[in-house]
């Protein structure tokens, strides 16, 4: 029997005792199974209802039942949710109980993935409602809710419907060719074409941003020992990961700390002084800091007095020199900053540079969320730009069809079980 046809329960809520939990059935016996355990002798849909769970006339948990009727719920079939009291005890008896009614404990995506085959949700859909659990900061969350709306959906229905008329009217073409047609009909056909390449194209330009939004950038904070690298890193995290000391070389390993710079998720590298080291722990540490310095998206330079040159190789950096409140003379080099990790001087102007330098401002989130989407759409430009007018028409029509093809993959629901194993393999179970 396919497991699609299984009756399935989880718990949504976080694990561990609190004062409400949800626990959530779909499939076709949801509703025979509530009533199995339910006081309520009429279950009325999408209405909340306190009732008094119970088995073999044994009182459960006082609960508030909600009741979806097939097809308006969140998976597309019978669903109950039940709100119970968050104890660990409540929730492993309602558990207990639902085994023994033959109800089977739900695969990790497993009801979103019931939405997406019963057509409640698009697979682009399915994806943004995973970024949007996962989401850590406010840029992810709203990159994820814009196309948990439809905004990517749309976008792509809308290529694929110019794509489609492009494509038919080149085997309109085809076939007409002997027939009096409209003049210029080709030409007008590649300039329509161009039109669709110049938007997609401006829509993967906006979405240069779209990963650094979902992993989050990588900034190494380096320079020579005791020039108030680990002060920084544990003042802008508000708590000591760092050991601080007035001996050189206390840094041999990297330490990271993760940081909400305006919605924008900034992993922080604490890393080994740079000098020359004096044994073999403090050597394989500044093997790291150099090797670390050639990935990050930005290095933070904190600087012992003007040795500017050192740095030199390194593309994007901000210049440092700390601990302002000892020197309290300014530096005169305008390209560094002065900051003090004891009073908090010049931390929010590094701040700010390495949000500015990190990213470019605009005016609309960006369309493409993921990797697979620029990919793909990177392919369809590709595809589209291959065809000359000095094709045949046959060579044409198959160029257009395979750029509808390759657009319409990013929304396919089927004969994709290795994407779909993908995409669920990030949900928790309950979702």
């Amino acid at each position: 029997m396919s497991k699609s046809l299984d009756t399935i329960y989880a718990l949504s809520t976080p694990t561990g005792r609190s004062a409400i939990a949800i626990i959530r059935i779909s499939g076709k016996n949801s509703y025979k199974t509530l009533k199995k355990i339910s006081s309520i002798k009429k279950i009325y849909p999408n209405k909340a209802t306190l009732s008094l769970l119970k088995f073999e006339n044994k009182p459960i948990d006082q609960v508030v039942i909600n009741y979806f009727k097939k097809p308006k719920s969140f998976t597309g079939e019978e669903m109950v949710e039940i709100n119970c009291h968050g104890s660990l005890a409540v929730i492993s008896k309602i558990s207990k109980t639902l085994d023994l009614l033959g109800l089977r404990l739900a695969e990790p995506g497993e009801f979103t993935k019931r939405a997406l085959l019963n057509n409640k949700l698009d697979l682009i859909q399915t994806e943004s409602l995973a970024d949007l659990i996962n989401a850590e900061t406010d840029k992810q969350r709203s990159l994820a809710i814009s196309n948990l709306s439809g905004k990517l959906s749309l976008f792509i229905k809308e290529i694929n419907t110019e794509l489609g008329f492009i494509l038919a009217k080149v085997e309109a073409l085809i076939d007409f060719s002997e027939e009096d047609l409209p003049k210029n009909t080709n030409k007008n056909i590649l300039e329509q074409k161009k039109n669709i390449v110049n938007k997609i194209n401006k829509e993967l330009k906006k979405s240069k941003i779209s990963k650094p939004i979902r992993d989050g950038f990588l900034i190494s904070v380096v320079g020579k020992p005791n020039t108030g690298k680990s002060s920084f890193v544990n003042l802008i995290s508000n708590k000591e990961i760092s050991i601080v000391t007035s001996l050189p070389g206390t840094t041999t390993d990297n330490i990271s700390s993760v940081l909400d710079i305006d919605g924008y998720k900034c992993t922080f590298i604490d890393t080994a002084g740079l000098r020359k080291h004096k044994n073999k722990i403090e050597e394989m540490g500044i093997k790291k800091t150099k090797e670390l310095m050639l990935v990050t998206d930005l290095s933070l330079v904190f600087l012992k007095k003007n040795e500017v040159d050192l740095y030199r190789n390194i593309k994007n950096k901000i210049l440092i020199r700390s601990k302002f409140d000892k020197r309290k003379n300014k530096t005169s080099n305008k390209k560094i900053i002065d900051v003090s990790s004891v009073t908090g001087y010049g931390i929010k102007r590094v701040l700010s540079l390495t949000k500015q330098k990190l990213t470019k401002k605009q005016k609309n989130e960006p369309v493409f969320s993921r990797e697979r989407h620029i990919m793909t759409m990177k392919k369809v430009v590709l595809e589209l730009k291959s065809i000359k007018q000095s094709d045949s028409l046959d060579v044409q029509a198959f160029k257009y069809r395979e750029a509808l093809r390759l657009s319409m993959d990013i929304n396919q629901r089927f004969d994709i079980e290795d994407i779909l194993d993908i995409v669920f393999k990030d949900f928790c179970i309950g979702k």
